[in-house]
C-alpha cells in the first residue's frame, strides 16, 4: 500500500471525554487551539490504572465555517465533559489525536454507572444548570422545549435587597410601581423636528389610533403636551394656533 504522510492509513478511534477537572488548565486555554483529554475506546479499559489526567489529549479540527480565529472569524467548540467524540491520530503509534465530530447524546442512557465510559452529565460547577431543567440530548426527533423548573426563586430578585439610598440619589421614588422612574429632563416621546403642520396632526391621529387598538385613554397621551410645546416653538407665534384632532 503506498505510504503517505498518515503512514499506511488513517487509524480511527471512539473515546470519551474526561472530567473537566481532570484536564482544568486545557479548560482555561491553557494549550494552542481546542483541545481535551480523551480515554479512548480499546486503548484505555476499566481494568486500567490510567488516571483520566493522564489520557490523551487529542486536538479539535475545525470545520471550515467555524473559522481559525484570523480576521476575526471564529466560533466556539460545543463539547464538553463526558461527550462522545470520534477522531483519527494524525501521526503513527497512535500519535497526535484528532477529533473531528460528536456523537449526540441520548437521555435515557445517561447516568450509567461505568466507571471509566459511562455518559454522565455535561455540567459541572461552573457550567451550572439554569432555569430549565435536564435537557442533555441532541438527536433527530428534536429537541423538545424545555420545562421552566417548578418554584424556581431565580431571576425573581428574591433575596437581593433594594439599593434605596441609590435610587433617591437618583430622584426615584421607592414606591415600585409601573412607570414610576421619572423621565429626565427634557425627555421627549415624541420627535416632531422638522415636521409641518398636517405631519404632526398626522403623528397625533396615529397616537390617537393606538391609544384606542389598547384601550387607553387618549387624554392621557403625552403627545398632546409635546405638540403644544412644538406648536408655540416652531409654528409661528403670531398664529399660535395648533389644534389637536378629536
Amino acid at each position: 500500500m503506498f505510504e503517505s504522510f498518515f503512514g499506511t492509513g488513517l487509524e480511527f478511534w471512539i473515546g470519551k471525554v474526561v472530567v473537566i477537572d481532570a484536564q482544568k488548565k486545557l479548560a482555561q486555554g491553557d494549550s494552542w487551539g481546542w483541545r481535551y483529554k480523551v480515554r479512548i475506546f480499546g486503548t484505555y479499559s476499566n481494568s486500567d490504572n490510567v488516571e483520566d489526567k493522564d489520557c490523551h489529549t487529542a486536538m479539535v479540527m475545525l470545520g471550515v465555517s467555524d473559522g481559525s480565529g484570523g480576521g476575526g472569524a471564529q466560533r466556539s467548540v460545543r463539547i464538553t465533559q463526558h461527550d462522545i467524540v470520534f477522531g483519527f491520530f494524525m501521526a503513527p503509534d497512535q500519535n497526535l489525536p484528532v477529533i473531528v465530530g460528536v456523537l449526540g447524546r441520548q437521555p435515557e442512557i445517561e447516568g450509567q454507572n461505568d466507571p471509566k465510559f459511562g455518559v454522565k452529565s455535561g455540567y459541572t460547577k461552573n457550567k451550572k444548570r439554569g432555569l430549565v431543567q435536564n435537557n442533555e440530548h441532541n438527536r433527530c426527533d428534536s429537541t423538545p422545549t424545555p420545562k421552566v423548573v417548578e418554584n424556581s426563586t431565580q431571576g425573581t430578585g428574591e433575596g437581593k435587597e433594594i439599593p434605596e439610598q441609590k435610587l433617591r440619589n437618583m430622584g426615584q421614588s421607592l414606591d415600585q410601581k409601573v412607570n414610576a422612574i421619572i423621565p429626565p429632563q427634557g425627555f421627549k416621546n415624541f420627535d416632531l423636528n422638522g415636521l409641518d403642520q398636517d405631519q404632526v396632526n398626522l403623528a397625533v391621529d396615529q397616537a390617537k389610533t393606538f391609544a384606542q387598538s389598547v384601550g387607553q385613554d387618549f387624554k392621557d397621551s403625552p403627545i398632546i403636551d409635546e405638540v403644544k410645546t412644538f406648536g408655540k416653538s416652531v409654528i409661528s407665534e403670531a398664529e399660535n394656533t395648533f389644534e389637536i384632532p378629536e
